[in-house]
């Protein structure tokens, strides 16, 4: 009987040791999953963290011309995607709401070589690494007071990247112009829509910007 006792008590505490060894197995299986997916989690939240760093190692300004509007809801679509400044490069004598007369008058300032007065420049130039610069196309060629701003400003290890409206002509002989009034800068492929490609502009400038790496 003592036996029989001795050997009940035996297999029970066997049993029970069993049972610790497998929970204690559970809980370090549990607690490793969950270390796991916490460290996979940390490691996503660095590199999305490290891609917002990178996007924001030199501030971005977005400077346009606009007269219909057109060029000016595609830099607010490139301000919103990139998180850039917006300035709008606005001349000190406006131009006229006539658009057959704003032909005549865009026409002889390309005659004359014009460069308008600006009614206002970007005050602090030097904290943008990247500047956008958008503008209609006049006359196959960028509005004369886009080129007053590109001259007034050191583009001296910049980038800039251009972008522009249309009612087909592209960005038409304004990139070489551009090239040469910003010098210094490393121009990168830009972007030119229609007007009727404006109705998918904010599909259209997010694949872009991703192209280029430039969007949040």
């Amino acid at each position: 009987m003592k036996k029989l006792l001795t050997f009940i008590v035996s297999s029970a505490l066997a049993l029970s040791l069993v049972a610790c060894s497998s929970q204690s197995t559970v809980e370090e299986s549990v607690t490793a999953a969950a270390a796991e997916t916490e460290i996979s989690a940390d490691t996503n939240a660095s590199e999305e963290i490290t891609a917002q760093e990178e996007i924001s190692e030199g501030s971005v300004l977005v400077a346009y011309f606009s007269w219909s509007g057109n060029t000016e809801q595609m830099a607010r679509i490139i301000a919103g995607e990139t998180g850039a400044d917006l300035f709008e490069i606005v001349p000190a004598t406006p131009y006229t709401d006539d658009y057959d007369e704003l032909l005549d008058i865009a026409q002889q300032e390309q005659a004359d070589n014009t460069r308008p007065e600006l009614s206002a420049h970007v005050e602090n130039w030097d904290s943008y690494d990247t500047v956008f610069v958008g503008y209609p196309n006049w006359w196959s060629n960028a509005p004369m007071a886009v080129y007053t701003f590109l001259e007034s400003c050191d583009w001296t290890g910049k980038t800039l990247i251009p972008f522009n409206t249309s009612a087909g002509g592209g960005f038409g002989r304004s990139l070489s112009g551009i090239e040469e009034s910003a010098e210094g800068a490393e121009l990168l492929e830009g972007l030119a829509l229609t007007e009727s490609e404006l109705t998918d502009a904010q599909n259209r400038v997010t694949e872009w910007l991703k192209g280029l790496g430039l969007s949040l």
